[in-house]
């Protein structure tokens, strides 16, 4: 094994022991593994999946090390990947079994036995880790940071690649969250005027700020008058996952409106029976999407890190707020506050090098 610093014996990491029981450990540093890299993590971000998965859903089994956006630099590699050694990735955290009839034809995200990091195996929220080769997106002209943020923005991207939107559209994003900001902004760079769904004023605020259209969900039917003139949107992306969420979209739709279902399910989803005559009768067409591609034809991943090397301070806005990893009770404490305005919560898992 060929190392590019010293690495220790121990490394910190946050542990998921039971809903509710989220832990800093000390814990042995993984061994370098064939056909893999040893990663010393930097920053990862905190899904709004790990939220859920701390207080109220848990993990696959327990203890789980959570955290799926995550940026690093390669410190530890097997012989012949010396060339490797010191470079700066993002991860696609997806583990395909590449047996199975989707991963056959490179549908990774279907495939029907994955593993992922951080809900089924041990993930970002470490201070290393052993990564396959496979899996490692490479970028030395991003920061730490931006190289965590490159997961949702992937999804993003997936998310406006499965519809065709004519140019110069009015498009609407129900849900100013990371991923929410993120497809709007890409849709903005795309030409496309981009109205995004909000409630509280902060937000709205924000999303001024992006340079994108606010549209106050807390009056639906005026904003529909006063942006569309009552035709509604024709390209739609629900990004939370609620019923009233959904609820508004079908209200925002147009005659043979798309709409792309992002937003992963708070509890089960019920529609009235008016709206679902509008699906019925305006030939709604509603598109479900999941994870992003990653493949030796369509990446997502290098395409968003494309758009991050091209717009580096506006994606950089999307991070609210960074805490050290010992500091993680008050970043979880922030993201369950919903008083508090944040967008992107990021931990700092390892010290940076600001000169990299």
């Amino acid at each position: 094994m060929k190392l590019l610093k010293t690495i220790p014996d121990k490394m910190k990491v946050l542990n998921l022991y039971d809903i509710n029981d989220l832990r800093l450990d000390i814990k042995d540093t993984p061994k370098l593994e064939k056909n893999a890299v040893l990663i010393n993590i930097k920053y990862c971000g905190i899904c709004s999946s790990d939220i859920e998965r701390v207080f109220q859903n848990g993990t696959y089994h327990f203890p789980t090390i959570i955290g799926h956006e995550f940026g690093g630099i390669i410190v530890g590699v097997n012989d012949g990947d010396e060339n490797l050694l010191g470079k700066k990735v993002a991860v696609f955290p997806l583990l395909p079994c590449f047996e199975c009839d989707a991963c056959k034809k490179e549908e990774y995200a279907q495939c029907k036995s994955y593993n992922y990091f951080g809900s089924r195996c041990d993930g970002g929220f470490s201070e290393y880790l052993v990564v396959p080769k496979w899996n490692l997106v490479f970028n030395d002209n991003l920061d730490y940071k931006l190289l965590a943020l490159c997961e949702p923005s992937a999804v993003a991207l997936h998310a406006i690649k499965r519809i065709n939107i004519e140019n110069n559209s009015k498009v609407f994003v129900m849900g100013s969250g990371t991923i929410g900001l993120l497809i709007a902004l890409f849709l903005k760079e795309k030409g496309h005027k981009v109205y995004v769904g909000a409630r509280k004023q902060a937000n709205i605020d924000f999303i001024k700020d992006l340079g994108l259209n606010p549209f106050d969900t807390n009056n639906v039917l005026d904003e529909l008058e006063n942006h569309t003139d009552n035709n509604g949107f024709k390209y739609i992306f629900e990004v939370i996952g609620s019923n009233e969420s959904l609820n508004t979209c079908l209200t925002c739709a147009s005659n043979f409106s798309q709409i792309v279902i992002v937003g992963n399910p708070k509890s089960d989803i019920n529609l009235p029976k008016d709206l679902y005559w509008k699906i019925l009768r305006k030939q709604i067409s509603l598109t479900g999407t999941w994870n992003s591609s990653y493949t030796s034809n369509v990446n997502d991943w290098k395409d968003a890190l494309k758009h991050m090397e091209d717009n580096q301070n506006l994606f950089k806005r999307l991070i609210s707020h960074t805490f050290k990893i010992d500091d993680y009770k008050q970043a979880f404490s922030l993201l369950k506050d919903s008083k508090e305005f944040k967008t992107k919560v990021m931990l700092e898992v390892s010290e940076v090098d600001e000169k990299r």
